[in-house]
């Protein structure tokens, strides 16, 4: 399903704790497109279509107006009789020669032999999001940052995750102390496989030779460069 109102021209990647029916709201407001790296609650029948399989445009005022199907039938939307949902109402004739036809949400009615699919605004935006999230998965990619695992790498040092001081200062010098520890890690390993590389197409024929001195020499001007800030971050007053 698809909800482009307008293009969205930024995109904010969270986990799955920051969806739900008001914050989706305030993105679509903000032209934000929201993706989350998981969904909570029940995984989805993958054998069945779901209402994330269906594209929903909106109109100006944030309504939908337009549905169409997997299978590419596409209908108006109208608002249910007592106004709290939105349905869509597809031909039958249609319907009953749609190879989704078993696994599709939309049935006839009683009275009404057409295959009718129903769901609400927030049911709309539950859906985006699932749809949204189900793509960037299929991508293989998770492009969220990990923050996580940098708020652990610097509490990790410490006794039970906790500072063993107290004052701001001195919360303040082991906190820096102990990220620019952890980023100077994270770069020397960034630079060790990059200078691992650098080595393998220096052996190759008639490639210059590569020394594994010079290739560390961009580490040790890091290491230089990031003692001059410290040393500049201590003269601060706290």
């Amino acid at each position: 399903m698809a909800l482009t109102p307008v293009e969205s021209p930024l995109t904010s990647y969270t986990d799955g704790g920051h969806g739900g029916p008001a914050s989706d709201v305030v993105l679509q407001a903000q032209q934000v497109e929201h993706i989350q790296t998981a969904i909570r609650g029940r995984t989805p029948d993958l054998e069945k279509l779901q209402l994330a399989n269906f594209t929903i445009k909106l109109n100006q005022d944030g309504k939908p107006f337009q549905v169409t199907c997997p299978h590419g039938q596409t209908e108006i939307a109208h608002p249910s009789s007592q106004k709290k949902a939105f349905v869509a109402h597809f031909c039958a004739e249609v319907c009953s020669k749609c190879p989704l036809l078993d696994q599709c949400p939309a049935q006839p009615g009683t009275r009404d032999p057409r295959h009718h699919v129903r769901f609400t605004q927030a049911e709309a935006h539950a859906s985006e999001r699932r749809r949204r999230s189900q793509g960037q998965q299929k991508d293989g990619r998770n492009l969220r940052a990990a923050i996580e695992a940098t708020m652990r790498s610097i509490k990790h040092p410490f006794p039970g995750g906790k500072l063993p001081v107290r004052g701001k200062f001195r919360v303040a010098c082991l906190l820096i102390g102990s990220a620019a520890v952890s980023n100077v890690r994270r770069i020397q390993h960034y630079l060790q496989a990059k200078a691992k590389d650098e080595m393998a197409q220096a052996a190759a024929p008639g490639a210059e030779k590569c020394t594994q001195e010079q290739a560390g020499d961009s580490f040790w001007t890091f290491i230089s460069t990031t003692l001059a800030a410290l040393s500049s971050l201590a003269g601060q007053k706290y």
